[in-house]
């Protein structure tokens, strides 16, 4: 019965042991906003960061507009990753942002997508004005940056008036993606690095750059990880050739 206890006792002192080295592996943790766009690649640096680091990542993601809102009303995010520049600039002149550590760590490119096998004859631009098409998606100018440059794109074609009651607004850019894929839509304007990492089927067709503003992703530290030195050696990871390499290869520009 002794020697029962013992080994009773010896396995739970055991099992807290593991516990407790479990619950400090990852003592250090940032938590990271990043745009809809991104999150993909983020889960790639995400995984590269924490083996390399021993800190942990928590990821919060959706529209650029809706995490800026966010973090305006005290969410407590140590770094905003942008799908634009609009919003790191603001944070920047406020006392949720920190000045001096803002910087574009992607360009963003912008394609037409389709899955409709019945448009993929037709060329762009002309494919927009097709009476085949009776869906248009965007994501939401407001919120979404890649939304804010495909409607510069229709305005640019002089058809955004024309299509004004065609088009499907959507949350974020992965959104505009997925409604295409499975059907929901006739074309959309989506982000290349979607059709890249997840597309086994439909069309793209390439826009133009003077067609609409360079989609500038920004990073940012915000106030909550000020105090982080893990928030900044992220930073800088984020920069790294590694990560570079990878965006690269995911349909996004870095210098």
């Amino acid at each position: 019965m002794y020697l029962v206890l013992k080994t009773i006792k010896t396995f739970i002192t055991v099992l807290y042991i593991l516990i407790f080295l479990c619950k400090h592996s990852y003592a250090k943790e940032i938590r990271i906003g990043v745009a809809s766009n991104f999150l993909m690649p983020m889960n790639f640096i995400k995984q590269n960061f924490e083996n390399e680091n021993k800190t942990k990542i928590y990821l919060s993601s959706g529209s650029s507009g809706s995490l800026y809102s966010q973090i305006m009303n005290g969410a407590p995010l140590d770094i905003f990753l942008s799908a634009n520049q609009d919003f790191p600039k603001k944070l920047e002149n406020t006392v949720k942002g920190v000045k001096g550590t803002r910087f574009t760590y992607a360009t963003g490119k912008l394609l037409l997508f389709s899955a409709n096998k019945d448009l993929f004859d037709l060329t762009f631009p002309n494919i927009i004005l097709s009476e085949k098409i009776k869906y248009v998606g965007i994501g939401n100018p407001k919120y979404v940056p890649y939304g804010t440059a495909a409607k510069e794109v229709l305005k640019s074609l002089k058809v955004f008036n024309r299509l004004e009651k065609k088009i499907i607004f959507s949350k974020n850019v992965n959104q505009v993606f997925l409604m295409n894929y499975y059907g929901n839509l006739d074309i959309g304007f989506i982000a290349k690095s979607d059709f890249i990492i997840k597309n086994k089927k439909g069309k793209v067709w390439d826009i133009p750059q003077d067609f609409y503003s360079p989609i500038n992703q920004d990073a940012i530290l915000l106030k909550n990880g000020e105090k982080k030195p893990e928030a900044k050696i992220f930073l800088k990871f984020l920069s790294s050739k590694k990560v570079r390499d990878k965006l690269v290869s995911l349909g996004y520009i870095v210098n």
